[in-house]
């Protein structure tokens, strides 16, 4: 098991500085760590036996009236308990420095995403949330993302309602990444091809996942969330020569927030 720490600040930094701006004197801070496997995506040319890896990341996190961080910084337009249509920024691939997989020996780096869009959440009382948004990444593969997710813990949760509660609940989601975005991601260039990778133009994906969210809410102070799930892989994906070719990624993430 591998333990690495993202080295991009610069999104934190924006969403800090904008929520110092904004911020209601009432509202919630916290600060926090998340652990998940999302690195496992790629080859790993360093790691023969492919235990498992995970990447240890620290966040902040946010609740106010209309501004919130938490997963993405976002901005609610409404002022309605049932649904909100938010403004969001968010990251949603993280690319990789070459140097520091064999895999990518020779590539050039992929950027972090910084995704820009709209969100709409709806609170339907029976499933849970359903929430739909897309995005645009503006500084790496300039490409769209859609998604579409059922159930689940929703976005903003409240970490304390007065009294320790813990919410486990079921979750599927739908992902659709342009070609930009999976040509940028999981592409080789024919400068970038060797004997062992070819070069590869990578088409738009659709990735299903279903999986199992969970909140514990331990005191005002202290709060746990994670998850696990597995998503089926898109061919367009598993036909690079920087994945591993299977079928299934299995995710699995773990946070802890202290509130102030």
């Amino acid at each position: 098991m591998k333990f690495t720490q993202n080295k991009s600040k610069s999104l934190l930094i924006v969403t800090a500085s904008i929520a110092l701006l904004s911020s209601p004197a009432y509202a919630d801070w916290g600060v926090g760590i998340n652990a998940n496997n999302d690195i496992m995506k790629y080859k790993d040319g360093d790691d023969k036996d492919n235990n498992l890896r995970l990447e240890a990341l620290l966040n902040l996190q946010y609740r106010g009236d209309k501004f919130n961080i938490d997963k993405d910084l976002s901005y609610d337009f409404t002022n309605s308990n049932k649904y909100a249509v938010e403004a969001i920024i968010t990251s949603k691939n993280r690319g990789f420095v070459a140097k520091d997989n064999k895999t990518f020996s020779g590539m050039g780096d992929r950027k972090t995403s910084i995704d820009v869009g709209s969100r709409v959440i709806a609170d339907t009382g029976v499933i849970g949330p359903v929430v739909i948004d897309v995005t645009k990444d503006v500084h790496a593969s300039k490409g769209y993302e859609a998604n579409i997710k059922l159930g689940g813990i929703a976005p903003h949760a409240p970490h304390w309602t007065g009294k320790r509660s813990f919410t486990l609940a079921g979750v599927a989601n739908l992902r659709y990444q342009s070609a930009d975005v999976v040509d940028y991601y999981y592409g080789v260039k024919n400068a970038e091809a060797t004997a062992t990778r070819s070069a590869y133009k990578a088409k738009s994906a659709i990735t299903p996942y279903v999986g199992i969210e969970a909140q514990a809410n331990i005191t005002p102070h202290f709060t746990i969330d994670g998850g696990v799930g597995i998503a089926k892989r898109a061919k367009s994906i598993r036909n690079s020569s920087l994945t591993n070719d299977k079928k299934y990624d299995p995710s699995i993430n773990l946070g802890f927030t202290y509130w102030f």
